[in-house]
Order: C-alpha cells, then structure tokens, then sequence
C-alpha cells in the first residue's frame, strides 16, 4: 500500500511540475525536482526501500527528460541563448555527477538501474551541449 502511495506522490510533484505553463520555469522546476528525487533515493537507499529507490532514480530520469523537451519547446535558439543552455547543462552535469557517485553507493543488485539512469543523463547533456556548439542547419534547396 506504501509504495503506491509513494507512485501517487511522485508521480504528482512531477505531474504538477509538468502542468507550470511557462516553459523555461517547468524546465528549472523539472532540475529541482531531479536534485529532490536523488536526495530520496538516499534515503530510500538507506532505509533498505529498494522499490522506492528504483522509482525514485527513474523519477530523476524523467525529470531531466522533461526539462530539455521544456527547453525545446520554447523554440529558442541554444546558439543564441547560450547562457540559459549553458546554465541547464551545468546543472543536468552536477545531476549526472551525483548520480554517479550515488551508483557507487549502492548494492550490486540496483547498480544497473542507477548506471542506466546517469548514462542517459549523460546523453541529455551531450545534446545540449551540441545544440550549444552545432552550427545552424540550413534549409534543404528545392
């Protein structure tokens, strides 16, 4: 009964993050969510509450997924917007950071989970970082 409740919450402060109508706002509020779900998963972590931490590392996945499609939506221009890109992919940087000391952490049995998580933060990132440094693609010539 606990867990679905604990499914209930989290999955309601990412659905509320979600329902923010500014996008750059649901886009920082998306990272704070990830830091929040990666302070729980410690806990979770300490209190021998496996489930909750598997959900709690994905709920940080989702989290960073949901802020760069925040970001994306905006329409705007990494190349042009360096410092709102820039600050964004230093945080999701820190993000992956925690989460890959997390993963030295915990048992050899939830490793897979918490790898697979920072590997696709890392992905996040490189993406960001690309739009940040790609130059502009142009329109295909008819």
């Amino acid at each position: 009964m606990s867990f679905l409740l604990f499914l209930l919450l989290s999955s309601f402060d990412l659905e509320s993050v979600k329902s923010e109508p500014n996008l750059e706002r649901r886009a920082e509020l998306a990272l704070q969510n990830a830091n929040d779900a990666i302070d729980r998963a410690k806990q979770y972590e300490a209190d021998s509450q496996y489930d909750k931490l598997h959900q709690a590392v994905i709920e940080v996945q989702q989290s960073v997924e949901l802020c760069q499609e925040s970001l994306e939506a905006t329409g705007k221009d990494p190349r042009r917007n360096t410092k709102q890109f820039k600050k964004v992919e230093m945080r999701i940087h820190l993000l992956t950071r925690r989460v890959r000391g997390f993963e030295d952490e915990v048992s050899i049995e939830d490793k897979p989970v918490v790898h697979k998580v920072a590997e696709r933060l890392d992905e996040i990132n490189d993406e960001i970082v690309s739009g940040i440094f790609s130059k502009k693609k142009k329109a295909p010539q008819p």
